[in-house]
């Protein structure tokens, strides 16, 4: 600062120029906020797109119950599968799995005919990194789905009762890990 006859005057290289970005810095909020809708809306869609994924995976599993084709059933199933009921208890692995099936059903007329009515559906999200405090999503890595199963046969009453199937993404593919039918 310097004076001159009392007076003072001010001189612009003793205080430090504003920060140049700062009108930069005001903007990057304005156009982060729109990011928001845009990640909103993507997560959105995978998730449409992983129901419809999954939905048609159970769609094929009725048709091919329905036909009497177990092995192409139980193809749904991840390898190291855990399956659970009231009558076969505790079945670990797809090939356990299958010969559950046949033993259970030896043939298309005792499979009857499937459908499955989806009660629930619930994603579950795959985290991959925090950075400030915010987690980014690799996307959807699962999907719990409660069920309502019933098989109908020609010739007697239909059965019906309830499932709990959780799917995993596995090498791109939605398959079935966990199967609890009641």
């Amino acid at each position: 600062m310097r004076t001159r006859h009392g007076s003072r005057h001010i001189s612009a290289d003793l205080y430090p120029r504003p920060f140049p970005y700062l009108p930069l810095l005001l903007i990057i909020p304005l156009l982060l906020s729109g990011c928001g809708t845009s990640d909103q809306e993507m997560a959105q869609q995978a998730e449409l797109d992983a129901i419809g994924e999954i939905e048609a995976v159970l769609q094929a599993q009725s048709e091919d119950w329905s036909r009497g084709d177990v092995e192409a059933f139980t193809s749904a199933y991840a390898q190291d599968c855990t399956y659970i009921s009231a009558t076969a208890g505790l079945v670990q692995g797809r090939d356990a799995l299958t010969e559950r099936y046949r033993t259970g059903y030896p043939g298309p007329e005792a499979m009857g005919s499937l459908r499955l009515d989806i009660l629930e559906m619930r994603p579950a999200y795959v985290t991959m990194k925090q950075l400030f405090g915010v987690i980014e999503s690799e996307g959807i890595g699962g999907m719990s789905i409660v069920a309502r199963w019933t098989l109908t046969y020609p010739d007697r009453e239909p059965a019906t009762g309830l499932t709990l199937i959780v799917f995993r993404r596995i090498d791109g593919e939605w398959q079935i890990v966990q199967d609890a039918s009641m």
